[in-house]
């Protein structure tokens, strides 16, 4: 689940295929679609919440009112059925698509000429991380000079949930203390 920016994105996986999936793009309240898109896609693939063995979550960064939407659903279900909960940046799901070699520059929009960003290589099919999630002014990655990078805005989220690696992912050890990857105090 994601809901960090304009895209709210759900996906069912099932034995390495995804069996589920929603990218919808543009919409203003998360809140009125997130669950009813969830049940949809269960009752579509004959499923109930428990089958699930975890459950996965793009913590943010992004905006406060998306990331709480899909945080609270999200540890809802992993606390009332005891499924275990784990985080990913919402910067590294919401770009997991990308595998071609090459430099990749995130600039989803924030607010007030702010951008969330986060730099990250891929050499050898390997992803190299250059710069962590940041809550930085829209024009800091005029200081990457190199050439062929690519800069992926909000409305290029690519997402790839077979793509994501175990080590970018985190095992929510308590799930009443998880908060959302605000990064507003940047």
């Amino acid at each position: 689940l994601d809901t960090s920016t304009n895209l709210l994105y759900i996906s069912f996986i099932d034995n390495n295929k995804v069996i589920y999936e929603v990218k919808s793009i543009g919409l203003n309240n998360h809140s009125d679609y997130l669950l009813d898109l969830i049940e949809k896609g269960l009752k579509e693939n004959n499923l109930q919440v428990k089958d699930f063995d975890r459950i996965l979550l793009g913590k943010g960064p992004g905006a406060y009112t998306g990331l709480r939407v899909s945080m609270s659903v999200a540890k809802m279900f992993s606390w009332t059925l005891n499924i275990p909960l784990y985080t990913i940046s919402s910067l590294d799901l919401l770009t997991s698509g990308y595998k071609e070699e090459g430099l990749y520059l995130v600039k989803f929009k924030a607010k007030k000429g702010f951008i969330y960003h986060k730099a990250f290589s891929i050499v050898n099919q390997t992803k190299n991380i250059i710069a962590s999630d940041m809550f930085v002014s829209e024009d800091y990655i005029d200081n990457y000079q190199e050439e062929n990078k690519l800069i992926i805005t909000n409305d290029l989220a690519l997402v790839d949930c077979l793509n994501i690696k175990e080590e970018e992912l985190k095992l929510v050890s308590n799930i009443h203390a998880l908060e959302p990857n605000y990064l507003r105090d940047c």
